[in-house]
């Protein structure tokens, strides 16, 4: 019933943005995971059509090439497939992406790399609107921490609270592109129905999840059960993959990623020096994104637009920080609130 339901909304969804959209200008920006699938999937329901897809991935074993290139295949839809080193994503997408998002998180900075890049290869094509699958994950329990709480009433609220508070990179990056990003889960009609009738019981489970297209399948905890059942496609019951992970952009995380660039004496000192004003550095990385952020807004960030006061705001950066608020969008730190803020 609830998958029943949940397939109509994002039918609906998908009408809407067809509605808004001429098929010409309309690019799919396509993973190959439970989420984009499913809107394939939507959207040849309701007859609405994409001129293309784009996929980016950093090698051939990227774990999202053969889903993608398999959904792209199965709806005959033209597709790219943007081919990109983990060099090459941070040499020609870091500087912009830390000064749109204002931002030297390294997580959400790995994700929007590749966003970035799948942007920028939408606007060479001439696409004007780009589809993605934003949304689905904070609202029907995506994330594996959404799997551990204790009762339904838990999950409901915070579930609730995070989707109160959602914000994405995907449109700044898309703008910045020239594009206008449209995500249907992100449609107004859509969350009002997820919020009132998505909840534990229906989103989060133990199913037969697939690491790999056609690859045997175990039993594993899982989330957004309403959405796999919604809708028969190849990727139904992928496992879930952080973009970073399905493009294989994790390993610019690591530290060996960067050991030609950044040898260790000079981590260390440019380490203690940022901790001396203020900035708690966690690897290299993260220095290679605060190198991006001060040459984006000056020697402390003191350009950017977020007030900041040593000893002052969140504990990595001292960036303003809103009261209880745990996360710092700026450095990435959490749980980022000083004890009695």
């Amino acid at each position: 019933m609830a998958a029943e339901e949940c397939r109509k909304q994002l039918c609906q969804s998908m009408s809407q943005i067809g509605a808004r959209t001429n098929a010409a200008d309309r690019v799919l920006i396509l993973s190959g995971g439970v989420d984009t699938c499913a809107i394939l999937a939507a959207a040849m329901e309701t007859n609405v059509a994409f001129a293309a897809a784009i996929t980016v991935i950093t090698s051939e074993d990227s774990p999202d090439r053969p889903f993608a290139a398999a959904a792209a295949a199965e709806h005959t839809l033209p597709h790219h497939i943007v081919f990109m080193t983990t060099g090459d994503l941070v040499e020609r997408h870091l500087p912009a992406c830390v000064n749109i998002l204002k931002t030297f998180d390294g997580m959400t900075l790995r994700n929007s790399l590749v966003v970035a890049a799948a942007m920028q290869k939408a606007s060479e094509l001439g696409f004007k609107h780009a589809i993605v699958g934003d949304g689905a994950d904070e609202l029907l329990g995506g994330y594996s921490f959404m799997w551990k709480a204790k009762d339904a009433a838990e999950w409901k609220e915070k579930r609730d609270s995070m989707v109160s508070k959602w914000s994405f990179a995907t449109s700044d990056l898309a703008a910045a592109h020239g594009l206008t990003s449209h995500s249907p889960y992100m449609e107004p009609d859509f969350v009002a129905w997820a919020i009132a009738s998505a909840q534990m019981e229906n989103c989060i489970g133990v199913r037969q999840i697939q690491l790999e297209l056609d690859g045997e399948r175990i039993e594993h905890e899982t989330g957004k059960i309403v959405l796999r059942e919604a809708f028969a496609t190849l990727s139904s019951w992928r496992r879930k993959d952080p973009i970073e992970v399905g493009s294989g952009a994790t390993v610019i995380g690591h530290d060996d990623f960067w050991a030609q660039l950044i040898p260790d004496a000079a981590f260390d000192d440019e380490k203690r020096d940022a901790a001396a004003r203020g900035f708690q550095i966690k690897n290299k990385e993260h220095l290679a994104n605060f190198r991006a952020f001060e040459h984006a807004f000056g020697r402390d960030g003191v350009k950017h637009p977020k007030a900041r006061t040593v000893g002052q705001g969140c504990l990595g950066c001292c960036f303003e920080l809103p009261l209880g608020e745990m996360f710092c969008h700026v450095c990435g730190a959490y749980p980022a609130q000083k004890t009695g803020a």
